[in-house]
């Protein structure tokens, strides 16, 4: 899925997920089809992650500088702390 031409949008490829997930959790499916559904999965936390990634980088926070002057800063990530 490297063409995010035909990438689902964050919120579909979460509903996609949670169906996927919804439907092993059931246990009712032949290990083959378990396997590929596993495998969409996968794919679909992938989509989910540079989906989020994406939305990170573009975030900036609204900073006022020493003088009043609002000034524009990258948003620091939770790993990074605030």
């Amino acid at each position: 899925m490297s063409d995010t031409v035909n990438q689902p949008s964050f919120e579909e490829a979460i509903r996609s997920l949670e169906k996927v997930v919804r439907t092993l959790e059931l246990g009712e499916v032949p290990l083959e089809q378990a396997l590929e559904l596993f495998q969409e999965g996968i794919g679909l936390v992938k989509v989910c992650s540079n989906k989020l990634d994406e939305a990170e980088k573009k975030i900036q926070l609204l900073m006022e500088g020493p003088e009043g002057q609002l000034k524009l800063r990258p948003a620091v990530s939770l790993e990074e702390g605030a």
